[in-house]
């Protein structure tokens, strides 16, 4: 029987390991340095509370992966107790999962993604909203549209994820909400992207 070596016991290696067992004859090993399986997207159990280290958030336009993520975890078919509690309106999936009976289900969130700085909140993706505005003031605001219109008028060449980044968003919002949140401060040149345009490509 053939078989495929895959490092890493997180969710892009689990998933190889699946495909390979459901659709071809191939016997995948998983090797994994750590003893526990799911990487950042694993729930730790720490003093008896339940934590999630990474984010356990799915989304994708490719009805294939969709269609992988509800054979693994069919939608919830009831209110969760959280959904209950703070009388939430979800999608629920007709004779889907009780997730107060079990724990294999997925549960539908309305997204949320901000940013902490200086005291304040920022939705993300960064957008020029009222919240925004009142957030940053005047002064910081008016640096963020002069670093924006230099980066549209002056791009640069790309040849790393800081580059990339700077064209987007201009100097000033990479340096406030970027360069330290991808540990690129010390070292820009080591993020030079191999297959460069399939990032550009989600951004």
């Amino acid at each position: 029987m053939p078989q495929a070596i895959i490092i890493g016991a997180g969710p892009a290696g689990l998933t190889a390991a699946y495909a390979l067992l459901k659709q071809t004859d191939i016997h995948p090993i998983v090797l994994e340095q750590e003893d526990f399986v799911g990487g950042i997207a694993r729930t730790m159990i720490h003093h008896g509370c339940h934590i999630d280290v990474g984010g356990h958030r799915f989304f994708s336009k490719d009805p294939r992966v969709m269609a992988l993520w509800k054979e693994l975890l069919p939608v919830q078919g009831a209110p969760s107790l959280d959904d209950r509690r703070l009388h939430r309106d979800c999608e629920l999936q007709q004779g889907g999962p009780d997730p107060a009976q079990t724990d294999r289900v997925m549960l539908l969130r309305t997204r949320l993604s901000r940013i902490r700085y200086l005291h304040h909140f920022f939705a993300y993706p960064v957008s020029l909203s009222a919240e925004t505005i009142r957030n940053l003031g005047f002064v910081q605001l008016f640096k963020v549209g002069i670093s924006y219109l230099c980066a549209c008028l002056r791009p640069r060449k790309e040849k790393s994820l800081e580059d990339f980044m700077v064209n987007r968003f201009g100097e000033e919002l990479y340096r406030m909400f970027f360069r330290d949140l991808y540990h690129i401060r010390n070292n820009p040149a080591q993020f030079v992207l191999a297959n460069f345009d399939l990032f550009s490509r989600f951004c």
